[in-house]
């Protein structure tokens, strides 16, 4: 687990990039993730530029549905979109 790397806003910028989630704002970031034209996953993102507590960090992962180590792979960029596209069919059946 590598939450003492990132922050809060490398998270959201990784997912607008990467996975293309548009985020609202509240009290908090909310973004959904759209697979197949529907709507796969939300992920919310604590606003601002803070460090990223470890039960945050796996809550982010999960709603993501990823394991930790995926997690990892996606905000250290060894993760593509289409990998996490895959590992989503995957977990939907």
């Amino acid at each position: 687990m590598r939450n003492s790397e990132y922050n809060t806003r490398d998270v959201k910028t990784c997912c607008e990039n990467k996975l293309e989630i548009s985020f609202r704002s509240g009290k908090e970031l909310n973004g959904w993730f759209k697979f197949e034209g529907k709507k796969a996953c939300r992920i919310t993102v604590p606003k601002g530029r803070k460090s990223i507590p470890s039960k945050t960090y796996k809550s982010m992962a999960n709603q993501l549905k990823l394991t930790l180590e995926e997690f990892d792979n996606l905000l250290k960029c060894d993760l593509t979109k289409k990998g996490y596209q895959e590992i989503i069919a995957e977990r939907s059946k």
